[in-house]
């Protein structure tokens, strides 16, 4: 049996491409100093040819040209908007995905830095300057409170990944929370501890932040497990007597909300949790940040969506790979349902008179 062929070596690629091992070496990893058109011919000569690249080697004969490990760590900027410089301390998906950020960069040899764009992103040029000046081109774009992104960033001259639809005007790699399996989710742990009538609660604008997708795992939800058919409530977290009314209406045994938010929407309107009512939070950190303990529902994994931010960072900045990407990746991080004890199994015998009440 004759042995596998062994692939190029970038001297080979260099010979049969007519320029020096340097050159090639430098348009395999898509460095503009290589002018474009060389860039893709020597790519595509290479392909040919069966080339692969070895990252981890190629990261070692680098050490290994300079004599000396590089000593000051790679910076990625962590970019935020809050109302202030510190606000995004108060979000558990940007302070979890920030956790898990910060843990994969240094494994990376890299280093997290936070970097404010000012309220709704108004010092972004000024930032964009700072960024340009210490060569820090890698870029994760946490979430903004509020989503208004008028304030445009150098996007030509920056590595960046959004973590959820920040800037959704621009076609961006993006890592986000897989927000439809998170309601159904939820959804399916109700059902799977007795509850029968179980109601969405949500303030439109968090529901439209997501593209509607926990609306949508909902009603996905309603069809598979054939419970009650309850019409959701999107609303503003204000509107008690709407609430109070939706609650009369629909009489729900538990909620799905996003947090702390709706737990204290439902106290308003008269009913305790899980007393009156079972809750499960679409997002337990929040409520955990909110001094909420042992909330039902979903932990969104924000630190492994922090860490895909990062890995999907590092490939791009290894191929010098700037501006906007020509087939954007969206990735979903899939959350877990966990216990807790505003959502509590439901009593058995509850439960079949439940069922027995339905018949009639």
């Amino acid at each position: 049996m004759p042995a596998p062929k062994q692939p190029p070596t970038i001297r080979e690629i260099a010979r049969r491409a007519g320029v020096s091992h340097t050159t090639v070496s430098l348009a395999l990893r898509n460095n503009p100093e290589i002018p474009a058109a060389t860039r893709e011919r020597i790519q595509n000569l290479a392909d040919s040819m069966g080339y692969r690249s070895n990252m981890l080697v190629s990261a070692l004969m680098t050490q290994v040209r300079l004599r000396q490990p590089r000593t000051t760590a790679e910076v990625i900027g962590f970019l935020t908007a809050g109302p202030a410089s510190n606000d995004w301390k108060n979000h558990s998906a940007s302070v979890g995905a920030y956790e898990g950020a910060s843990i994969r960069a240094r494994q990376l040899g890299m280093r997290l830095e936070t970097f404010w764009l000012g309220p709704d992103g108004e010092k972004a040029r000024e930032t964009c300057r700072l960024l340009n000046v210490r060569a820090i081109w890698g870029n994760f774009i946490a979430p903004f409170p509020v989503p208004v992104y008028d304030h445009e960033l150098d996007w030509d001259k920056l590595t960046c990944i959004a973590f959820g639809y920040a800037y959704p005007q621009h076609r961006l790699h993006r890592v986000i929370h897989h927000h439809f399996r998170g309601s159904f989710t939820a959804f399916d742990n109700l059902h799977r501890l007795g509850y029968s009538r179980i109601g969405l609660m949500l303030d439109h604008y968090e529901n439209s932040r997501v593209h509607y997708s926990w609306l949508g795992g909902y009603l996905a939800a309603q069809t598979i497990f054939r419970g009650d058919a309850l019409q959701p409530l999107l609303t503003a977290d204000d509107d008690i007597a709407r609430v109070r009314e939706w609650l009369q209406q629909v009489r729900p045994d538990a909620v799905i909300g996003f947090g702390p938010k709706e737990i204290v929407t439902l106290n308003r309107a008269g009913y305790s949790v899980p007393g009156d009512i079972a809750f499960a939070a679409l997002d337990v950190q929040q409520a955990r940040l909110a001094s909420l303990k042992q909330v039902s529902g979903i932990d969104q994994n924000h630190a492994a969506i922090g860490a895909t931010a990062i890995d999907t960072l590092a490939a791009q900045l290894y191929h010098n790979e700037r501006g906007m990407p020509r087939a954007p990746v969206l990735a979903m991080i899939e959350g877990f349902w966990v216990d807790g004890r505003t959502a509590p199994p439901k009593a058995r015998e509850l439960t079949m008179a439940s069922q027995e009440s339905s018949k009639l």
